[in-house]
């Protein structure tokens, strides 16, 4: 039986709301993190350890939020509707297998061609017009790149154990695991800074204490889901050859997104020192809301578009991506606001303090307030691209993400010098910005028409609560700065306190009495979640 529009919105609110509740965990301790790591490790090895730990981050979002999303859930799905639980749990076995063995190579090659890609900086100088990084500099990047690398194989095993608990609709363990990360992180940042000779190879340590944890709890939830433990090396199953012909096109194009990631932070390691933790920081607020909005929409409506797909559902495809499109506008909204018209005394209160100066504050502020442009471009880009993954079809995201990634790097070479690390921030908007243009257009083209007077009605609502929320909000905070003008902690901490919870009642009252439905469709799953634990 079809599912009707407001019971696939309910259900995509449930699932969402479940993958956001444990990824705000794992993002306000991410962000802890940060805080104590910009106060305790001064800025050189700061930016030292960002870039050499941004390869391995890099194809850890390529396997976590490209393969997993558009070759192992649509493939174990249609296991699962077509075949049976039998064969879903050999698919499972022997992709296990060959991941290992694809995990093991990419980890051996990349730990030692790395080192050498970012030995190579000095070679940027004549582009950005930046400083020379003297020997002792690059050395500290090149060692901390080698001993970060191996992160990859802990991580992209832990990602491979996600794929069958999300088609089996388990989203708890996957989406506080990465929280492990952030624990390993402070506790060795607090505890082992002083024990070597640069504070960053404490922050290495973390990096292998954590990438361990996430892959044992989720390595544990996979065999008590699936009851699969091990392996199997001897079997071929015909699915593994599918998830693989899915996964090569669809590495390509995410490779296009994360290239653009490593572009930025080369640049910006060539520019001056303190850019690359700017943009790291400000990319880290950005990615507060879009992981926790934007990812776990595109998560939780990926197997109901499969299931569509499936049983060849066209409506219902365009329904539920429009369905998604309006939950990520709905949550990210309020965020793009808040960010770009609140970002200094939001940066303030968090990191200034310790090894971070004001300087570093204005650099930062400067790459979110441009950053911001693009949050609603990069939530929609995670929607738009699994109508594409639920038919099977990688190679028109690729196509898509290639061209952004040339537009990127073409724009940061032309916007550099003039703009300085702004025009990198602003290339980057830009480019992605284009790549939701073309996937959207190419979505319509493929499954008919995503928007109707409903549709744009919504998104008016909610743009008009925006706005409400944003004048709350600045009344609220200049009133509480202007009662209390002293520059201290508690005084930073209490404006921004009650520009936030200014910002929660305009918006969410605001959403009420315009009656945006998406309000509705997440407050009913609130309150069933809350009489269901009354029970």
């Amino acid at each position: 039986m079809s599912q009707t529009p407001n019971h696939s919105a309910r259900l995509s609110a449930r699932l969402a709301s479940i993958f956001a509740g444990g990824t705000m965990l794992s993002r306000v301790l991410g962000l802890f993190r940060d805080m104590v790591v910009g106060a305790l490790v001064a800025v050189g090895s700061r930016d030292a350890f960002i870039l050499a730990f941004k390869l391995p981050n890099m194809l850890r979002d390529m396997i976590g939020e490209g393969a997993l999303n558009a070759a192992f859930v649509p493939v174990y799905t249609k296991t699962v509707e077509n075949d049976g639980d039998g064969e879903f749990k050999k698919l499972v076995s022997s992709a296990m297998a060959s991941m290992l063995l694809v995990l093991l190579g990419l980890t051996a090659l990349g730990t030692v061609l790395v080192p050498i890609l970012l030995g190579g900086l000095n070679t940027l100088k004549p582009i950005t017009g930046g400083e020379t990084l003297s020997p002792e500099e690059l050395g500290l990047i090149t060692v901390l790149a080698r001993w970060t690398f191996p992160y990859l194989f802990f991580i992209g095993m832990a990602v491979f154990a996600m794929g069958p608990l999300y088609t089996l609709r388990e989203y708890a363990t996957p989406s506080w695991s990465p929280a492990l990360l952030n624990v390993a992180l402070i506790a060795c940042c607090l505890l082992f800074r002083n024990s070597f000779r640069d504070p960053a190879y404490a922050l290495v340590l973390g990096v292998w204490l954590g990438g361990i944890a996430q892959l044992a709890v989720l390595y544990v939830s996979l065999g008590r889901k699936t009851g699969i433990w091990l392996p199997n090396f001897r079997q071929r199953h015909a699915g593994v050859w599918k998830i693989y012909t899915l996964m090569a096109p669809v590495l390509v194009g995410q490779a296009a997104g994360e290239v653009n990631k490593l572009v930025d932070a080369l640049f910006a390691r060539s520019l001056d020192e303190g850019i690359v933790s700017a943009f790291y920081y400000a990319n880290r607020l950005i990615q507060l809301p879009l992981s926790m909005f934007g990812f776990a929409v595109a998560v939780a409506i990926l197997p109901l578009l499969s299931q569509a797909a499936a049983r060849n559902r066209v409506k219902e495809i365009r329904e539920t991506l429009m369905t998604g499109f309006r939950q990520s506008y709905f949550l990210v909204c309020p965020s793009l606001l808040g960010l770009l018209f609140f970002g200094e005394p939001i940066v303030r209160l968090l990191f200034e303090r310790g090894d971070w100066t004001p300087a570093q504050t204005e650099l930062t502020v400067g790459a979110l307030s441009i950053y911001s442009l693009g949050l609603l471009a990069f939530a929609w880009i995670k929607v738009g691209v699994t109508g594409f993954f639920c038919v099977g079809d990688t190679k028109t995201p690729v196509i898509v993400a290639s061209a952004s990634m040339l537009l990127n790097i073409l724009l940061n070479v032309a916007m550099v010098k003039p703009l300085g690390y702004r025009g990198l921030a602003l290339a980057t908007v830009i480019s992605y910005t284009v790549n939701f243009g073309g996937l959207y257009y190419l979505l319509v083209m493929r499954h008919g028409p995503l928007w109707n007077s409903a549709f744009f009605t919504a998104l008016l609502r909610m743009t008009v609560a925006g706005a409400v929320m944003t004048a709350t909000g600045y009344a609220a905070y200049t009133r509480v700065a202007a009662l209390w003008p002293a520059d201290t902690g508690l005084a930073r901490l209490t404006s921004v306190s009650a520009l936030l919870l200014a910002c929660a009642a305009g918006y969410l009252g605001a959403c009420h009495v315009l009656r945006v439905d998406e309000l509705g469709d997440f407050a009913s799953m609130l309150r069933r979640k809350r009489g269901g634990k009354r029970r």
